[in-house]
Formats: structure tokens, C-alpha cells, sequence
């Protein structure tokens, strides 16, 4: 059997074709699964997508001439719903070990398309590392391995190695630990303000083994500063691979790193700027 895929592509909103294209599967392909797919005379990175009436967008196809013929699929599948001159292309490959990206990052998808008028293809491919539209399947294989899996102590405590906490701090964390927030912490530069946010991250990711903390700055220089400071915190718990950062100011290769890491389950805090958040 044959199944009819909806994938989301890089393609700009006032181009005449929308950013959901229709392709076949000979195998279910579950939503936010990356993979292959040809475009024209190239071939693409895509995101089998599920559709909602939010979407801007309706499932279109992609052009071939009309004798092409679909490998495994019959004649009434090509044809059913598909306008005359058009029929359905394969997709080319799933991105196997990659996870699928999960239904609260599609609708992170959905709003800032809607917010910034583009089309969710051109946001959720911009929102990727650039080098996974570039490299091959065998060669993110290879970065999946390299990106390892966390050293978990499980057994270590929130407080281990942190450094006592003055009335003002303790009490900062008491209420974000109570409550389900948000909470502004007012302090000037030194007043320990970074202690509260790790100690809260410590007690985020002790009370769940698959949580993990998302800390933003607000501008790339801050970020080594933080770094360190995280680093030396979390690594003796968690590993090595445990902290990694998101800016633009790193490689291609770096941030594909990184991504991976936080997406496959490594990574228990990201540092980053706005980009972090995909």
C-alpha cells in the first residue's frame, strides 16, 4: 500500500506554491519525521507535516511530466485528488536515528509564521541547522554518534556542590519552585541572581531523569561567561555532553552539534540566544 505524505518545504510565501506538498510513502511516515524529498530538478530536506485549519497553506503537488510513472503505486492512487498534468513523486529517504520533532515545536512553527507573515516551510527549514539540509543521511548518522549519550548520576543531590544561598536568594527559590511562574528576579550585577537560575535548573532536572532547561541570554558575548559557569555546575553530574549552546555566532558544524544533542536527549541545559528556542 501506498500512503499520501504531506511534507513542508522551503518555499517563500508569495511564491505560487504552497509550503505543503503531497509525496508517497510506502510506509506511514509519523508527523515531524525529516526526510528527503525531490523539488523540481533538486532534492530538499522536508517535515512530514499535519495539517491543521491553522495552516495557511493547502497540500499541493509537484510537477512531472504526465507518463511519469509513481514506483508502487497504482494508477487509481496516483490519479485520486490530484489535478490533471501532475502526479506524485517518492520521497527520497527518512533521516533515520534523527527523532521526530515534536507537536509543541510544529505550533511554535505555526505561530511565528502567522507573527511574521512567511510561510511555516520557510520557518521550520530556517529553524534547522543549515547542515541538515546539506549533508547526507550516512553523514548525520556519523554526528549522531559523535554527539554521545549523558553520564546521568541519578543518584547525586540538588544541592551537590552548590554554595549556600543568602535569605533573599532562598526565598527566590523557594517561590519559583512553588510556583509555576513566570518570575523576574530584581537584583543588580552580582547580587547572585545566575546562582538562583542554577539551582533552580539543578532541582528542574533532578526531579525528572528526561527534563531539560532551556537558559537564554540576551546577546552572544554573555554566553561564554555563562558557559563556564554551567559547565563547571552540571558536567561532574550529567557529562560532558550535557550543556552545549545555540548562537549564531558558531560554526555550521557547532550548532549541528549542539542541535543534536539537545534534540536526541544528551544535552540536559541549552544556553542560547532567541535562536535556542527552536
Amino acid at each position: 500500500m501506498v500512503d499520501r505524505i504531506p511534507v513542508l518545504v522551503h518555499t517563500p510565501a508569495h511564491a505560487g506554491l504552497g509550503p505543503v506538498l503531497s509525496y508517497l510513502s510506502e510506509q506511514p511516515i509519523a508527523p515531524g519525521t525529516l526526510v528527503r524529498v525531490p523539488l523540481g530538478k533538486r532534492e530538499t530536506l522536508g517535515l512530514v507535516w499535519q495539517q491543521t485549519l491553522a495552516d495557511d497553506a493547502v497540500a499541493g503537488a509537484v510537477e512531472l511530466p504526465e507518463d511519469r510513472d509513481i514506483p508502487g503505486a497504482a494508477p487509481s492512487t496516483a490519479a485520486a485528488a490530484v489535478p490533471a498534468g501532475y502526479v506524485l513523486r517518492p520521497i527520497a529517504g527518512i533521516l533515520e536515528g534523527v527523532q521526530p520533532l515534536g507537536g509543541n515545536w510544529c505550533q511554535l512553527v505555526r505561530f511565528a509564521a502567522r507573527y511574521y507573515q512567511r510561510s511555516a516551510g520557510e520557518v521550520a527549514l530556517a529553524a534547522l541547522p543549515p547542515q541538515l539540509r546539506e549533508l547526507s543521511a550516512l553523514q548525520i548518522s556519523r554526528r549522531l554518534a559523535a554527539a554521545g549519550k549523558p553520564a546521568r548520576r541519578a543518584s547525586a543531590p540538588p544541592s551537590a556542590d552548590a554554595p549556600s544561598l543568602t535569605a533573599e536568594q532562598g526565598a527566590a527559590l523557594e517561590r519559583i519552585s512553588a510556583g509555576s511562574g513566570p518570575f523576574l528576579l530584581f537584583g543588580s550585577t552580582g547580587s547572585g541572581k545566575t546562582e538562583v537560575y542554577l539551582q533552580a535548573a539543578m532541582r528542574a532536572l533532578a526531579l525528572d531523569p528526561g527534563a531539560q532547561v532551556l537558559v537564554m541570554v540576551p546577546e552572544i558575548n554573555l554566553t561564554p561567561q555563562l558557559e563556564s559557569r554551567f559547565r563547571a555546575r552540571f558536567e561532574p553530574l550529567y557529562g560532558a555532553a550535557s550543556v552545549v549552546c545555540m548562537h549564531s555566532g558558531m560554526t555550521n558544524p557547532q550548532r549541528l552539534r549542539s542541535w543534536l544533542a539537545a534534540h536526541q536527549g544528551p544535552a540536559r541545559i541549552v544556553l542560547g540566544t532567541r535562536m535556542a528556542v527552536f
